[in-house]
């Protein structure tokens, strides 16, 4: 995870008043780069007009 992403994260969670325990950021910066590296997928397609219709799979594919 990129420091200044972590540092985004512990300012909203200092917001909320809320501490992040031991290992929270490694588990958070797992998800977050799976997350970001799908929107970047998503971002790479040119769609045009096309309507899209998304869906959730709970159980993620391994690449």
């Amino acid at each position: 995870m990129k420091k200044s992403t972590e540092q985004t994260i512990r300012a909203l969670l200092d917001q909320f008043g809320l501490e992040p325990k031991e290992g929270d950021f490694e588990r958070f910066g797992d998800v977050l780069d799976l997350y970001v590296a799908n929107l970047e997928k998503l971002r790479a397609l040119d769609l045009g007009d096309a309507e899209i219709g998304p869906t959730f799979n709970p159980k993620p594919r391994k690449e």
